[in-house]
């Protein structure tokens, strides 16, 4: 083998390697990181949104929606997101326990996201439909799932990024319900 096509070669792996790595670090910075450490928009009321519902789109929704219980859960979630599917289950469980929740879609397709809440029931009071993921940036949204907590004047109390199960609810939410 020649020396040129040697180094060719050389050449060839090294470009190889290094898109490997370059889509390696893509790709896991598309996984959600569990967080409560971001405060992006705790203290501050949700912003004024005018959304269709993901039912129905005829019916519009707003920030009015945290004004009903003294505290709502809004959970940012997607048809496309696997996690967001899995958390379902265990956010149906606070749905029977009476915890308010409001879903909002994110970035997604109307059509899938129906059929999601078809198949497995939708923990959900209403589900705001933001394809555009207008009403998420605005609320600092990074990845999904992504929980917040909203009182009844619609102030961000709380926010946590990544799935719920029970002990994170614990840890993250429950001492907020409590009595």
């Amino acid at each position: 083998m020649k020396t040129g096509s040697k180094k060719t070669i050389a050449k060839i792996g090294l470009a190889v390697s290094v898109c490997i790595g370059i889509f390696i670090v893509l790709l896991s910075g598309l996984e959600t990181k569990e967080s409560s450490t971001s405060t992006a928009m705790v203290g501050e009321s949700v912003p004024a949104f005018e959304l269709p519902e993901v039912m129905d789109t005829s019916v519009l929704l707003n920030e009015s929606l945290f004004q009903q219980q003294p505290l709502t859960l809004l959970n940012v979630w997607a048809a496309w997101c696997g996690i967001c599917k899995t958390e379902h289950q265990f956010l149906h469980q606070l749905k029977e326990q009476g915890i308010t929740i409001i879903g909002l879609d994110y970035r997604d397709d109307r059509i899938a996201a129906k059929q999601v809440l078809e198949q497995t029931g939708s923990p959900y009071q209403a589900v705001i439909f933001d394809p555009r993921g207008a009403l998420a940036m605005d609320l600092g949204v990074f990845g999904t799932p992504t929980t917040f907590l909203i009182d009844q004047k619609g102030v961000i109390l709380h926010r946590f990024t990544g799935a719920l199960d029970e002990k994170k609810w614990q840890r993250e939410f429950a001492h907020f319900f409590e009595e």
